[in-house]
């Protein structure tokens, strides 16, 4: 069962004031009976001392005090005072109800508590200073306890009648708290799938704001995420289209033409298109990997000197069949900290541009330095370049800047853009070879 905020709130609150309650009526109780205990004490005291005091005015005969309506707590108190001669005691005076001889367990002086007809007493007594007059006087235990009782009693009845109205305004203060929270439900429960803008921050209270902004971000990552998704679906359908209908109208003249050489060019143009949509597919399936994973994945150190020399080696073939010629110049040791299968990427898209965009017998120098402790991979080629003003558009996905007879797809430059990001790597163009072509720079950040 799952419980709300309001419930997990109050109740733990009113546990701990009905707990703290309990614990401050036990400790008031308690704190009641000392006190009127050292009260009850120090009266039993001053009450011998002055019996004791007046004794002197008595004669020898017992006196009886006349029956005068006091109070109703005077029969819980009981007195006697005696006269020693000749190692005789005699009783002088006593208060009504008190029997005519010394009670048993009431010491003879000092504090004692006994049991008089039944009941527990608190006694004390005294002597005057020639040991002649004897006094005591007790006190009724039962009395004491429930005296204790109504003082603590009166004390928690305000606490008792405020309980209710303590939990109404804990409830309403919650209820009150909560507003916000609930209005926020509201607002996202009435929301669509598309919709996407920013939450109101507006009136928050402070615990909810690192909410709100945590959610405006996400929403803000969701929506660039289907924004990209959007777009990449719309230019993956329109680049495979063209190919497509190509592909297809190769193959109908293929089939259709009887002249065996026609045949023979349709098919390889058929071929040559079947190639390149090859080439966009696994563009676009690496592309997609980078959008939907969204980061870089295991980080160690690459040495990237080697990984260049690796590429290049995989790419001669292709370069020698165009009549390309590929140089590498790799310092000896160019450490970047990264993942060494995207960086591979980057490495083969660049150079695999450089090759396709070159001219025919022309020339691609990949280099590798390190300057300043900080890895520089440059790539340049002599092909038709790009102009200046148009240089800020490379890397827009599907937009080619070369010749169209080139068989590039216009994502390669997109994926290195994308890898040099998750690598906080920086991507600058410039002029390619002898003034010609392009050159592309990779400075990645300096390892610490």
């Amino acid at each position: 069962m799952r419980r709300s905020i309001h419930f997990r709130v109050l109740v733990p609150v009113l546990l701990a004031v009905v707990v703290v309650g309990l614990v401050t009526a036990v400790m008031s109780y308690r704190r009641a009976v000392h006190e009127i205990d050292e009260l009850f004490d120090a009266q039993l005291a001053q009450q011998v001392h002055l019996m004791l005091a007046l004794v002197h005015d008595l004669d020898d005969d017992e006196a009886t005090p006349p029956h005068i309506h006091g109070h109703k707590y005077e029969h819980q108190l009981l007195f006697q005072i005696w006269r020693v001669d000749d190692g005789q005691g005699k009783l002088l005076i006593r208060s009504p109800g008190s029997s005519l001889a010394w009670p048993d367990g009431v010491a003879h002086d000092g504090y004692s508590e006994a049991r008089i007809d039944g009941r527990a007493w608190r006694a004390f007594a005294a002597t005057d200073d020639h040991g002649i007059e004897l006094a005591w006087a007790a006190l009724d235990l039962e009395f004491r306890d429930h005296l204790a009782a109504e003082i603590a009693r009166d004390n928690m009845l305000p606490y008792l009648v405020g309980m209710p109205i303590l939990l109404l305004v804990l409830w309403l203060a919650i209820r009150q708290g909560l507003m916000p929270l609930r209005r926020l439900e509201t607002e996202l429960a009435s929301r669509s799938g598309e919709r996407l803008d920013a939450l109101p921050e507006d009136g928050l209270p402070r615990e909810l704001t690192p909410l709100v902004r945590t959610l405006n971000r996400l929403f803000g990552r969701v929506g660039q995420t289907l924004d990209n998704e959007r777009r990449f679906t719309s230019d993956a359908a329109h680049e495979l289209r063209t190919p497509l209908a190509a592909l297809r109208m190769q193959l109908q003249v293929a089939q259709r033409t009887p002249d065996e050489g026609e045949r023979r060019g349709a098919l390889d143009k058929a071929l040559r298109g079947a190639d390149r949509m090859g080439h966009l597919v696994t563009q676009l399936l690496a592309l997609a990997r980078l959008e939907s994973n969204g980061g870089v994945g295991e980080m160690r150190p690459v040495d990237l000197s080697a990984l260049a020399g690796e590429v290049v080696a995989d790419l001669a073939a292709m370069a020698t069949g165009k009549g390309v010629v590929l140089e590498l110049d790799a310092a000896a040791t160019a450490e970047v900290r990264g993942n060494p299968d995207l960086i591979r990427v980057l490495l083969r898209n660049l150079v695999d541009n450089a090759v396709r965009y070159a001219r025919t017998d022309g020339h691609v120098a990949v280099s590798v330095t390190a300057q300043a402790g900080q890895p520089i991979l440059r790539v340049a080629d002599d092909g038709p370049g790009v102009a200046a003003w148009e240089r800020e558009k490379l890397g827009q996905r599907f937009h080619r800047f070369g010749p169209q007879s080139a068989e590039g797809v216009g994502l390669g430059l997109s994926i290195v853009r994308r890898i040099a990001e998750l690598h906080a790597a920086e991507l600058h163009f410039g002029d390619g070879l002898a003034g010609a072509g392009l050159l592309v720079e990779v400075r990645f950040p300096r390892r610490s």
